[in-house]
């Protein structure tokens, strides 16, 4: 799910105070949301009366996906109090949003009479009040690279959060740019769960997050498949002013200049598992979550963390991981394939392996872009975003304009085989994105690439 000037985590500015608009009457609302509670949640986010709505954020869209939860999208509405009021609006403004509808329904859906009897396919959370949750897990560890500091909470027994600071070492590291790349395994008995999905059918969304399951591990890079563009936990493009910034939420881009001060890179989540305790066996839900120079695919530091649920009626949450021993200087291998593995997925095609300072497209380059012109012909709906990268070998300034360069002449080819400008965009990364670990000056050919995302 993610401002950069001259130091890559320095606080953005307040946007400003959104224009007056006429109140939206909450029946409108009402009427373009299709879940249940969905009366409830009106009451929740919208102005009180005789004040005006608030516009619509573009932050609001894909808000379902970036959330993945009921108790993640209360934790980013807590995070972020605007996006309360924002939300009305967006729904008020005609967009259709079903995946939100369904889990705002089911994050404030009104409290349910008290019932004698389960009702059937509903999760059998404990009922006692006082169960305790597990005590917090914390931590603070000095690695090699950095300090990693981290808490683990129980939320309520079917969810936790996981807050994860890593501050790099200035007398180590040189980094523009460091955020997290987080991988996750989510089991319920014998076969995997995936976001989005119900107790009923916990693989709901298995066709759309199985492309990214490392073969080995089965463990996919934990990111916003429709509309995120990058494996980064907590980073995110900014295009228009070429560089990274954080994403929505209580998250930071860290960042170090070696013999001088480094700032913090840190990032949260608070997955759930609506699938516990239904028959289905016991659930385990296992995250690895590493601090990341985003220039030089360098890792600094791991974590392991993540919960079960045994398959029994009022069985308690059990914190996993989190633990001193699980914080490591370096990820797992299965991390690394993990990684490696996303960029196969993720992308349609990579044009690899650009001569040194050249933006000349290669045979082998117009041979894959051939394959998107077929595909991008037999499905109109879709869109091409072309993402130009360099190496480490130049300068800033130079690496910027070649990357652009390198992006403008695959989309100049796609539109040379028939394909509509208006269906691609075009996004340059200059050095600021290496897909494998390189050196800075090193001559390494998989960072000087155009990647090439269909969606």
């Amino acid at each position: 799910m993610h401002d950069r000037a001259a130091i890559a985590n320095e606080a953005e500015a307040a946007p400003p105070a959104p224009a007056p608009q006429r109140q939206v009457p909450i029946a409108q609302v009402l009427s373009l949301q299709q879940s249940a509670g969905n009366a409830a949640v009106s009451r929740l986010v919208s102005a009180p009366e005789g004040q005006q709505q608030p516009a619509a954020s573009p932050a609001v869209a894909g808000l379902a996906q970036r959330a993945g939860s009921a108790a993640g999208l209360r934790a980013m509405l807590a995070a972020d109090p605007r996006l309360a009021g924002e939300i009305p609006a967006y729904f008020a403004a005609g967009n259709d949003d079903p995946a939100l509808n369904a889990l705002l329904g089911q994050a404030f859906a009104p409290p349910a009479a008290a019932e004698t009897t389960q009702e059937p396919g509903t999760e059998k959370g404990p009922s006692d009040p006082d169960l305790p949750l597990p005590a917090a897990k914390t931590g603070s560890k000095e690695l090699t690279k950095g300090r990693m500091k981290w808490e683990l909470d129980p939320v309520d027994h079917s969810s936790a959060r996981a807050d994860v600071d890593f501050k790099p070492d200035a007398t180590k590291v040189e980094a523009k740019n460091v955020s997290f790349g987080q991988t996750v395994v989510n089991k319920v008995g014998d076969k995997r769960a995936y976001a989005g999905g119900t107790a009923k059918d916990p693989a709901t969304n298995k066709a759309k997050f199985e492309p990214f399951e490392e073969p080995g591990s089965k463990r996919r890079v934990d990111h916003t498949v429709d509309t995120e563009n990058d494996p980064f936990y907590g980073a995110e493009w900014d295009q228009a002013a070429k560089k990274w910034r954080k994403e929505t939420g209580a998250v930071a881009v860290g960042s170090s200049k070696k013999g001088g001060r480094s700032r913090s890179a840190t990032m949260n989540d608070t997955p759930s598992t609506p699938w516990a305790r239904e028959g289905l066996g016991d659930v385990a839900i296992e995250f690895e979550t590493v601090a990341m120079v985003l220039e030089t695919a360098e890792p600094l530091g791991a974590l392991k963390w993540g919960f079960k649920i045994k398959d029994e009626a009022n069985s308690p949450i059990e914190l996993t991981g989190a633990e001193d021993a699980d914080c490591t200087d370096a990820p797992s291998d299965e991390w690394g394939a993990t990684m490696a593995h996303y960029y196969e997925a993720k992308y349609a095609a990579i044009l690899d392996e650009f001569d040194v300072g050249k933006s000349e497209l290669k045979p082998d380059h117009k041979t894959k872009l051939d394959g998107i012109v077929t595909t991008m012909k037999a499905k109109t709906t879709l869109k091409a975003q072309l993402g130009g990268a360099a190496d480490l070998t130049g300068n800033a300034a130079h690496n910027q304009a070649l990357s652009l360069k390198r992006a403008q002449a695959a989309r100049d080819y796609l539109v040379s085989k028939g394909i509509v400008a208006a269906r691609l965009e075009v996004q340059s990364y200059g050095a600021d994105w290496a897909r494998v670990q390189a050196e800075p000056g090193q001559d390494e050919g998989k960072n000087r690439r155009v990647q090439v995302w269909l969606h």
